[in-house]
This record gives structure tokens, C-alpha cells and sequence, in this order.
């Protein structure tokens, strides 16, 4: 046993691994693509559609609501709007010569392939620079890629693919900010490709609001440690730093803030601005009528009204914030493990394979308390100075999405969201707190920490990754082809004897396996 547990983590710390868990994402997430029928969940007819409508402007700038448009909200006045933009230039070439939909969605999917792989790589530099070990990241890695809703959120056509490199490029920029700051040498360069990024992420998707919003807290907190009561010192150095920047360089920040900003102002500020809100509803914009064609606008409408005739009855029994907390955790462990359906089921939810989720539940709730242990000793983070940045990001990041949730959940009486695919964006930070804790706790049991990987990883694969996809799908999950059917349906028949599965059809309050 030792001298496997041994070999096992020479493997685990090759330079050389860290490829070949790419290659295994972009296998299993072309599997997805290849296979998987057209549109997906996680709204990938919506962000198809608005690409397609955004093929028609060579402008982001939309003067109204662009014709048949309806079934996407107020399109206009939509604050993610760049994913669909920049998506429409590719999707314009691919309709020159693919005048077939199948077509035209599996090379758009193969584009997010790349987003998100590249998304990899940049948290892999996250990981290694955050001073944990290669052992530690190549683990990292694998059992994130091995998340079933990451490949399947991958695989399709999804803004989320753009926001995941964009988040990790983040991280990186902050990292080197606090280490300039730290020294007492700030660069504008730096931070002013922060803000830059800042402004271009939030308009592929708001919700890197909180995740700024952190960052900015964070940053702001080291420069007050760094310059005390000197800011004209900080001040002074900013000069500086712009004073040795290349004339070209200077050029590339002045042009890409100006876009930026103008960008902004004219979707997001005019909707700060006319409406008070970052995401103005439809209904103050559309008639309520043109809105219920927007399918999720008519759900929460629909759902609020149902609110009111029962308040208008009696007082509504909601959770209280402990228990919709617990809830919402349970929810989001969930769903970063269950499968989903195609359109032929209306999407329908069904449970975890059992190992990996029972997996993953393990690491949730161990981490939960490895975290409280050791963040009461505080020195043993000293080696790790990143640890407050993600600390800080996760923290504002999650108090905005429970915040949110909370409110959308008073309003319709609906948990909203809860999916998993939102916490993927801080997923390494959180396990490089996560791995620290772990670490403290068996820092004298090396075999032992070495005997968990290796059990996590297992049960991760026996099950996880595209596994997950193959085993609760059918037929009609997959595209109309013969050979997509063909191949799929020999897959399923391979896994199906040497993978641990319970029953996908039972009710969906059994959802989990223990029941």
C-alpha cells in the first residue's frame, strides 16, 4: 500500500499531468457537443437566439427591441449582452458555409470548449501561484473537470464559457496587484487591466459584480496596510509607474478604457440611470404581454401572482434564513451533480450517481469544518498570502447570491438560484482554502493525505465527468443522428454493469440515494 500511495502521488505532482486532464475535458466535453440534442439546459436556445439576433447588428448598440426577439426579455436593455455580441462574428462565418442548425450549434459549441479550457489553464496558474503544491493542483484539476455539470456546461453554448477565463485572468491581476502593492510599487499597468477586465466581465455577465466587488475590498484593504496614512505616497507612485509605461501601452489602456466605459455607460449606466437597477424588469420596458414570451419572466410573473392571492388569504409560511440557507447549500451540492435532460422531458431533473456525490458531499461538509478549525488559528494561513483575496471574493460573491436569492424567493415563494454551475467560478479558490485545511489537519499523516486524494479521485471517476451524462440519458438526449444514437447507446450499455447507479425515474423529493 505505501509504495503505491507513493507512485500515486509522483503521479499526482508531474508536470505532464496537468495536460492530459485537459485533453480528458475537452474529450468529455466534445462528447457533449457531438452528442448532446439541441437546445440544452442552462438556457442554451436563449443564448443561441440572442447570438443570432445579435448577427444582424454590426453595432452592440440596440435602439429598441430588435424584431421577434420577444422570447429573450428586453433585449436592449439586457446588461449581459457581450458574450452575444462577440459570439454573433463567429456564428456570421459559420452560416456562410453551415446552413444547418446542428451544425452551426456544434462548431459554436466547440468555440465554448476552447473558453472554457483556456478558463483551465489560467486557474491552473491561479493554483500554482497561490503557492500549493503541483500535487495539490493537478488534483484540483482532475476532480473539478470530473463535476458532471462541468463538462455539460462546457459543451454548450452558454455565457458562462466566457466568464470563467475572464474570472481567472482576475484572479491573476489581483495576485499580482497585491504583490505591488505590498512592495510599495504599484503599476498602473496592473490595475488598470483589472478595471479594464472589471468593465468588459460585467457586461458578459453582471455577476461578476460581487466578484470585483471583492477584489476592489481586498486590493483597497493591502494598499491602506502597505501606505498607512502616506497616500500621497501611493499617489506619487501611481505617477511614477505611469511615467516609465511605453507609449503604446499607455495608447492600449487610454483605448480599451474609453471603449470600455462608453460600452458600459450606454447599456449599463443608462439602465443605472432610467431604472435604478443593473437588470430593469421587463414589464417597465415591454408590455406585460410582449414579456410572458420570455419563458423565465413568465415563470417568476406568474409565481409572484400566485404570492399575492395567497397573501391576500393568510400569512405565507417561508423558511426562515437558517433553514432557506441550509436548503440553498443542499441545493447547490446538488446540482453540481445531477443530470438534466434534453428538451423531449422539458429538462427534467434527475439525482447524482451515487459515488460521486457522495464524494462530493463529503468534501462540502469536511471542508465546511476543516475551515472553522483552522481559520481559528489564523498563523497557519501566514505562508499563504492569498488565502484573504479568496476568502474576501467568496465571501462577497456568495452574501450577493443568497442576498439575491432570498429576495427572488420572498417575491415568488420559489428557490432560485441554487444551481450549481454558479459556484464554478470560485470552486479553486475555495478548494485552495479547502486543501490548506486538509493540510493542517494530517500535516503528520503524509500516507494519509495521500490515501484521501486517491479515494476522492476514484470516486470521482466511477461516475463522474461525462459518465454522469451517459448514464441518465436516453435516446432522446441525443442529437437525431444514427451514429450519435449508435455510439451512446454502446456506451451506456459498457457503463451501465461497472458503474454504481440507482434508479433515475424515483420521485424527485428521493433525491437522495440513502432514501
Amino acid at each position: 500500500m505505501r509504495v503505491l500511495l507513493q507512485r500515486f502521488y509522483i503521479l499526482l505532482r508531474s508536470r505532464r499531468l496537468f495536460w492530459a486532464i485537459l485533453a480528458v475535458f475537452i474529450c468529455e466535453s466534445a462528447w457533449i457537443a457531438l452528442s448532446a440534442v439541441y437546445p440544452q439546459a442552462f438556457d442554451e436556445n436563449f443564448h443561441f437566439g440572442l447570438i443570432k439576433v445579435y448577427s444582424h447588428h454590426w453595432l452592440p448598440f440596440l435602439s429598441g427591441q430588435p424584431s421577434n426577439a420577444n422570447a429573450y426579455g428586453a433585449v436592449a436593455y439586457d446588461p449581459s449582452y457581450l458574450y452575444h455580441y462577440v459570439m454573433s462574428f463567429p456564428y456570421r462565418i459559420i452560416a456562410l458555409f453551415a446552413h444547418s442548425q446542428m451544425i452551426q450549434v456544434i462548431y459554436l459549441r466547440f468555440i465554448n470548449i476552447a473558453l472554457a479550457a483556456a478558463g483551465l489553464v489560467l486557474f491552473y496558474r491561479v493554483l500554482l501561484r497561490a503557492r500549493v503544491s503541483r500535487a495539490f493542483a493537478n488534483l484540483a484539476m482532475a476532480l473539478f473537470i470530473l463535476i458532471p455539470i462541468v463538462p455539460q456546461l462546457a459543451g454548450q453554448v452558454n455565457y458562462d464559457n466566457m466568464l470563467f477565463p475572464l474570472v481567472a485572468w482576475a484572479f491573476l491581476l489581483a495576485m499580482k496587484a497585491a504583490d505591488e502593492l505590498r512592495a510599495r510599487k504599484p503599476s498602473v499597468r496592473t490595475l488598470g487591466t483589472f478595471v479594464i477586465l472589471s468593465i468588459f466581465a460585467v457586461m458578459v455577465k453582471y455577476e461578476f459584480l460581487p466578484i470585483a466587488a471583492g477584489v476592489v475590498l481586498f486590493l483597497l484593504y493591502t494598499a491602506h496596510r502597505s501606505f498607512r496614512s502616506h497616500w500621497r505616497q501611493f499617489g506619487r507612485s501611481l505617477r511614477s509607474s505611469w511615467t516609465t509605461q511605453s507609449r503604446l501601452a499607455k495608447v492600449v489602456l487610454v483605448v480599451l478604457f474609453v471603449i470600455g466605459l462608453g460600452l458600459f455607460i450606454r447599456r449599463d449606466g443608462r439602465n443605472l440611470i432610467e431604472y435604478h437597477t443593473f437588470t430593469p424588469n421587463c414589464s417597465k420596458i415591454l408590455s406585460v404581454q410582449d414579456c410572458k414570451a420570455y419563458g423565465p419572466w413568465a415563470a417568476s410573473y406568474r409565481w409572484h401572482k400566485e404570492v399575492v392571492a395567497e397573501r391576500a388569504a393568510g400569512p405565507i409560511d417561508y423558511e426562515n434564513p437558517v433553514t432557506y440557507t441550509m436548503s440553498w447549500m443542499y441545493w447547490l451540492w446538488y446540482r453540481l451533480f445531477f443530470a438534466v435532460s434534453g428538451p423531449v422531458h422539458d429538462f427534467r431533473n434527475y439525482p447524482p450517481l451515487p459515488v460521486p456525490a457522495a464524494a462530493g458531499a463529503f468534501i462540502w461538509i469536511t471542508g465546511i469544518a476543516g475551515v472553522i478549525v483552522v481559520a481559528v488559528r489564523r498563523r497557519l494561513f501566514d505562508a499563504y498570502p492569498y488565502i484573504p483575496l479568496f476568502g474576501t471574493v467568496i465571501a462577497v460573491y456568495l452574501i450577493a447570491l443568497w442576498t439575491e436569492g432570498y429576495l427572488q424567493y420572498h417575491k415568488t415563494d420559489v428557490m432560485v438560484l441554487m444551481n450549481g454551475r454558479y459556484l464554478l467560478p470560485i470552486l479553486f479558490p475555495i478548494s485552495v482554502i479547502v486543501g490548506r485545511a486538509f493540510s493542517v489537519i494530517l500535516r503528520r499523516r503524509p500516507a494519509l493525505r495521500s490515501l484521501a486524494a486517491l479515494v476522492l479521485l476514484f470516486c470521482f471517476i466511477a461516475g463522474g465527468g461525462t459518465i454522469n451524462f451517459i448514464m441518465r440519458s436516453d435516446h432522446t438526449w441525443d442529437w437525431p443522428n444514427p451514429t450519435v444514437t449508435s455510439v451512446n447507446d454502446t456506451a451506456r450499455k459498457v457503463l451501465r454493469p461497472i458503474i454504481v447507479h440507482n434508479d433515475k425515474y424515483r420521485p424527485e423529493h428521493h433525491i437522495w440515494f440513502f432514501n
